[in-house]
């Protein structure tokens, strides 16, 4: 999942986590999930605040290459 608050008045409001709630909503009637995880880079602060406010549980910190157009990484995984 990806989202960006780009009104700055919005941002540090709660919409973040309210949206991730929905959408984690979404996922899991959408796709019958039983488990969602979320891995935003481990040193950037929002995105992590918003997904503990969103009632995700932290698990662990870890390095890895998310992707192939991506470089070595820390992220930290929410589940």
């Amino acid at each position: 999942m990806h989202l960006h608050i780009i009104r700055p008045e919005l941002r540090r409001s709660g919409f973040g986590a309210h949206c991730v709630r929905k959408s984690a909503k979404l996922y899991f009637e959408t796709f019958r999930l039983q488990r969602l995880f979320c891995e935003p880079i481990a040193f950037n602060v929002p995105p992590n605040r918003t997904l503990q406010r969103a009632g995700f549980t932290y698990v662990m910190t870890h390095e890895t290459i998310p992707g192939p157009l991506n470089h070595r990484q820390a992220v930290t995984r929410w589940v």
